[in-house]
């Protein structure tokens, strides 16, 4: 157990640490979700990680992504397991630098506890949980967090059978709702959470 391991157990009973250190997470997407839920989770004590984008860091990102200008144009998930290992060096990230399909999926994600969806197109997000939510013990998706929303709360959480749908489920990008720091990481912290808690 390294010195961040050992700190967690001032906030952590060691029984939970080791229910969480056990649980191996898989997460399609390292964008504003995707990043910022594994930025928490590592924080957390989680230590076992899968992750897949085909992407890589672009200026815009930056604005609610967990990158740096030191990271732009290189694969998000290359920066992001180096970014986790800072954290927690002992922490074993597995990342796939590429695109998710249904047709590629076999092989990915089999041994996961607990798969996180976060990927920025409608039609992926929907494949993607359609096609996890018979193959894995719980799901966990993210959707409609763009924009401002001042009147309403922002993160509402829907539960449909193992699948969990954190978000207010309507704004898009695509329909003019700039995707801003605020919104995206309330999102993704919920979703966090949300893992910690079937974990725990």
């Amino acid at each position: 157990m390294n010195i961040f391991e050992t700190a967690l157990l001032r906030y952590l009973k060691p029984d939970q640490l080791a229910l969480i250190q056990g649980k191996r997470i898989a997460i399609g997407g390292a964008g504003g979700l995707g990043s910022n839920i594994c930025a928490a989770l590592v924080r957390t004590g989680f230590k076992y990680f899968e992750i897949l984008d085909k992407d890589i860091v672009d200026p815009s990102n930056l604005n609610r992504q967990d990158y740096t200008l030191a990271d732009v144009g290189k694969p998000k998930v290359e920066c992001l397991k180096a970014r986790m290992l800072t954290i927690n060096p002992d922490a074993e990230v597995n990342i796939h630098h590429r695109e998710w399909t249904a047709n590629n999926a076999n092989g990915l994600f089999e041994n996961a506890d607990i798969i996180v969806e976060a990927f920025d197109k409608a039609d992926i997000k929907t494949t993607f949980v359609e096609y996890y939510a018979t193959r894995a013990p719980f799901v966990v998706s993210g959707n409609g967090m763009s924009g401002l929303n001042t009147t309403t709360s922002s993160v509402a959480v829907r539960k449909v059978g193992n699948i969990f749908l954190v978000g207010d489920g309507i704004t898009s990008i695509h329909d003019g709702h700039p995707a801003l720091a605020p919104r995206v990481i309330q999102c993704a912290a919920k979703m966090a959470e949300i893992i910690l808690s079937l974990t725990l």
